[in-house]
């Protein structure tokens, strides 16, 4: 308590050191809609708007070190160059913070004349740039930023806010400080690029996932990223509900499906928020199920105890030895019988074991890329998927998501269909949604899912529709309540699992 009551008391004395510093003064012609700290109180952001065009920008107003302040950031970056063994050491042994105060304990003598506040403006300069990102530290620690992106030297980074879409940054990059960006965080993650190698996609600190572009070898702009910022408290189908991405029909028809060990698909375009609902639709699986999820780049996020996550290794070598693909991983998955077999992607061969493994009786869920259902049954009928035409109704449940624009004119998210599959070219919408009303509509009358439960379980369909109402009980629960925590979502649709009655005696008297 004694420690956190010291950094409060310290961030409240550099804060008013700070005030006068920071660019608190607003761009002629630009009005300022929103201020929000991002590393309080080293980094702000500002969202602007030009009154003349209407754009909309993004500020970093962010602290800077003056020049005695430089000449102490240079000496301490040398000193702990000069005793840095790994990073990893560090990360493991006790942080990088911990190491930075260490070299200055060790150097006292050094520094002792410099302002409290001046050492704490180097030690944020020096976590930023050697632990951090650099530049773009500021804009990563922003938890409204989907994904940064740069498409060359000297022009505005680009962000994906959740309230703003696209907006340009006040943040660009030298050449070289480009190049030796993109080289420091694609070495840090273990990987390699250079001329011979232009192309990269992977997981950086944090899980987030970067593809970059090096050089002028592939784009004539030269060196390029984009970030795609990865969640660590992962969206639960409560926060769909709240966001209007899906009502609480279509989630409690999905969690009848999940239970049922059936199959789901979610289809859209890049950005659409694929990823996001399968994570949140894993949310509604059996806690005593296993799962196995398999992905190209570390993105799915649940919190499931009996989970396995496998990720894709690409091989070594100008032959590639030692390539381990989706294909490999899943046909591995496969032997550790799982209940449901997660893919982050399919766009292969991965494709056919995954049908494959559906076929034998485990559930599947997985993302691909396409516009509708139509159009994603034409492509994994063709080459390099393959899938025969009788065995796409091993596929239950379609989920087709967009990204939309709302009444308000900004861009959201809508799952405009929710498609059950009969055959490779027979569909019925269990949901379709509705732009003008911004309604779900349901059509559960002749569901061909709903009927196959009431045949598995030998009950009516009338007993179906009553658990379905159960189960919508208990989500507009969650909802009323404001309860999203993934994992608290999770320990309900667990208890709901395990002990019914009980949960529904307590939701009916208030508790």
């Amino acid at each position: 308590m004694g420690k956190k009551n010291e950094e409060q008391g310290l961030e409240t004395f550099l804060k008013s050191e700070f005030l006068s510093e920071l660019n608190n003064e607003t761009p002629k012609g630009s009005v300022l809609l929103e201020k929000y700290p991002l590393k309080p109180p080293f980094s702000y952001a500002n969202i602007l708007q030009d009154q003349e065009t209407g754009s909309i920008s993004y500020q970093v107003d962010e602290i800077k070190l003056n020049q005695a302040e430089q000449i102490v950031y240079n000496q301490l970056y040398r000193l702990i160059e000069e005793n840095l063994d790994s990073p990893e050491n560090i990360e493991k042994d006790f942080g990088f913070m911990s190491f930075v105060n260490k070299i200055l304990k060790e150097n006292k003598k050094l520094f002792e004349e410099q302002p409290l506040a001046s050492i704490e403006k180097v030690k944020y300069y020096l976590e930023r740039d050697i632990d951090g990102f650099g530049n773009i530290d500021p804009i990563m620690n922003d938890p409204n930023i989907e994904d940064v992106s740069c498409s060359g030297i000297l022009t505005p980074v680009y962000v994906w806010h959740r309230k703003y879409d696209s907006i340009p940054c006040n943040v660009t990059f030298e050449d070289e400080k480009l190049n030796s960006f993109v080289s420091r965080i694609v070495f840090r993650a273990g990987k390699h690029i250079s001329s011979a190698h232009p192309i990269s996609d992977l997981a950086l600190q944090g899980n987030h996932r970067i593809s970059v572009l090096y050089q002028k070898e592939v784009t004539p702009k030269g060196t390029s990223f984009t970030i795609r910022k990865f969640k660590q408290d992962p969206y639960s189908v409560v926060d769909l509900i709240l966001f209007g991405t899906i009502s609480v029909d279509i989630a409690a028809y999905l969690w009848m499906l999940m239970e049922e060990k059936m199959s789901i698909m979610v289809i859209g375009s890049t950005g659409s928020g694929k990823t996001t609902i399968l994570n949140a639709i894993t949310g509604l699986v059996n806690p005593d199920y296993k799962i196995f999820s398999v992905e190209d780049v570390a993105e799915i996020n649940i919190k499931h105890e009996n989970w396995f996550s496998l990720v894709s290794r690409v091989g070594f070598g100008n032959d590639g030895e030692g390539e381990i693909g989706l294909y490999d991983l899943i046909k591995s998955g496969v032997r550790h019988r799982p209940d449901y077999i997660v893919v982050g992607e399919i766009r292969g061969s991965e494709a056919y074991v995954m049908f494959q493994a559906m076929a034998t009786g485990h559930g599947g869920l997985c993302t691909m890329h396409a516009d509708s259902l139509e159009s994603a049954s034409k492509r994994l009928q063709q080459k390099p998927m393959d899938i025969p035409a009788s065995y796409m109704a091993l596929m239950n449940c379609a989920i087709v998501i967009r990204r939309v624009k709302g009444q308000d004119g900004k861009s959201t998210r809508r799952a405009i269909s929710v498609q059950e599959i009969k055959t490779s070219d027979s569909f019925h919408n269990a949901f379709k949604w509705d732009p003008k009303s911004d309604y779900f509509i349901p059509q559960l009358e002749d569901s061909e899912m709903l009927g196959r439960i009431s045949t598995q379980t030998g009950k009516s369909m009338d007993e179906i529709l009553e658990e379905f109402e159960r189960r919508k009980i208990i989500l507009q629960w969650l909802v009323q309540r404001g309860e999203r925590a993934y994992d608290k979502v999770a320990e309900i649709i667990g208890k709901y699992y395990r002990d019914p009655q009980t949960l529904i005696k307590k939701i009916e008297y208030g508790v």
